[in-house]
């Protein structure tokens, strides 16, 4: 059985509910071109290979997204598929499945109507949004299946599993975030190291895969590791192995360590604030001299892995106190990034609700539901300590908690609610109607208008808001968002 199909159940389930919120036909198919799992005229055609030279199996083959809008525009992407002539598909949108950055399936939507058609134009690239989330949901699934199987299935491609997010993946569109993204696309294919810095929960490690695979290095492992979270006695059998015998209850055959899985990949240290002073010098060592020596071991081994750390400490800090090695922080602080709190860029917050609101509903198998203005405006106003991960927290735990459709201030987590409920009791007081539509329709501006939007940005904003462009201006100026 192919690996995907191991949760078939479970894609169709998914299916199921996607298209009841798209409005969509929605198929899935293996790593074998098998449809797994369909919805409406796919349905009937789940267990049949799908035809030679499809659209699906084009992405599969290449493992990139794709979009067919029009089959008279775009027959060339159709041009080899056996039911060219016949096929009744007006546009389709396909997106891959990834295991460890390999494509072992495709999920996409299919439009059979012209109102279906009309959707998937009008609405590309947050369908293509959406699947590429889905995408990761069944990974995500298929990773949990494979670890409680009880026979032997590679335990450390499961403990290793990443997801392949893109910059895309990165939610946002406050200035220092988008500049972020920017500085590191360009350095993605440099073998450099690389330190990544920030608060917890600010998306460190999401930055961090997102330059893995998006470089040549994807069809590599990426491999993690949390310095903080290992023995001071076992990191260093962690990171660089150790041979038969090297010390007692070790294992006879020995055990790679992580940097020798890593291959040409990348290896993550993360917290690497952490990392203990006695393994200190064995890493500088890796990093000056591109090889390593496994415990109880005499032999050099070539690091062939682009090395990438992250940390929430203030190292030139423990360097001052000899907590840090000086020379160490020098071989890592390469190509610095810092990554921004979240209540620095607080108008980001709608468009991670929404994104943690679909996510969710779909993941719990829920009705996606609206949410109070109240609720959205306090949540914008904030201070999240825990940042990003708190805030995908608290909507993970309304939508467990929710039953009326519809958000609100009781769905709060017990520690937010006796705050929040000030919060409401005071604004409710004071704010007419009047005033909170206008916050409402403010915070939608901010949302889909970034601040210094081009022309064309903008254009693209008012179609999508079915208003027209100079109705978009005059609500700019009044809310001073120009």
């Amino acid at each position: 059985m192919s690996s995907i199909a191991k949760i078939q159940d479970f894609a169709q389930e998914c299916a199921d509910n996607i298209a009841k919120i798209a409005g969509l036909d929605v198929s899935i198919i293996d790593e074998n071109n098998i449809r797994i799992s369909g919805t409406g005229f796919h349905r009937q055609l789940i267990g049949k290979r799908v035809p030679s030279g499809s659209f699906f199996e084009t992405i599969l083959k290449t493992g990139k997204p794709g979009m067919i809008f029009d089959r008279r525009e775009n027959g060339d992407k159709c041009s080899n598929c056996i039911f060219n002539e016949q096929c009744t598909e007006l546009a389709t949108i396909g997106f891959p499945i990834y295991k460890n950055g390999r494509a072992i399936g495709v999920i996409g939507f299919i439009g059979f109507t012209p109102t279906q058609r009309k959707m998937i134009v009008e609405h590309s690239s947050s369908l293509s949004n959406f699947l590429q989330n889905i995408s990761s949901l069944l990974e995500n699934k298929l990773m949990l299946q494979e670890i409680n199987e009880p026979e032997d299935c590679l335990v450390h491609e499961a403990e290793n599993y990443k997801k392949p997010y893109t910059f895309d993946s990165i939610i946002g569109t406050n200035e220092k975030l988008l500049a972020i993204i920017k500085k590191a696309k360009k350095i993605a294919d440099s073998p450099s190291t690389v330190l990544i810095r920030g608060e917890n929960g600010t998306g460190k490690e999401m930055l961090a895969q997102a330059i893995h695979y998006n470089s040549k290095r994807a069809k590599h492992p990426f491999i993690s590791v949390n310095c903080g979270a290992i023995p001071e006695q076992l990191i260093e059998s962690e990171l660089f192995g150790y041979e038969g015998g090297a010390f007692t209850g070790a294992n006879r055959n020995g055990k790679p360590g992580k940097f020798e899985l890593a291959g040409s990949g990348t290896i993550f240290l993360d917290e690497i604030g952490d990392l203990p002073l006695s393994v200190q010098p064995k890493l500088l060592r890796v990093l000056q001299e591109k090889c390593f020596e496994k415990v109880g071991g005499n032999q050099l081994l070539p690091v062939h892995a682009r090395v990438m750390a992250a940390t929430n400490k203030n190292l030139e800090k423990m360097v001052k106190e000899g907590r840090f090695r000086e020379d160490l922080y020098y071989r890592i602080n390469v190509l610095p990034f810092t990554m921004i709190p979240l209540r620095e860029r607080l108008n980001d917050i709608p468009m991670l609700l929404s994104h943690f609101i679909n996510k969710y509903s779909i993941l719990l198998n829920r009705q996606v539901p609206e949410i109070n203005v109240w609720l959205e405006q306090w949540l914008m106003n904030y201070d999240w300590p825990g940042n990003i991960r708190q805030l995908e927290n608290v909507v993970e735990y309304m939508i467990n908690m929710n039953e009326s459709g519809l958000l609100d201030f009781d769905d709060l987590p017990d520690d937010m609610q006796l705050e929040a409920e000030k919060y409401c009791n005071r604004e409710r007081g004071t704010t007419s109607l009047t005033e909170l539509l206008s916050q409402y329709e403010r915070n939608i501006l901010v949302k889909f208008v970034p601040k210094n939007a081009a022309s064309i940005e903008k254009a693209e904003a008012a179609k999508k808001l079915n208003i027209s462009l100079a109705t978009l201006y005059r609500k700019l100026e009044k809310y001073e968002l120009q």
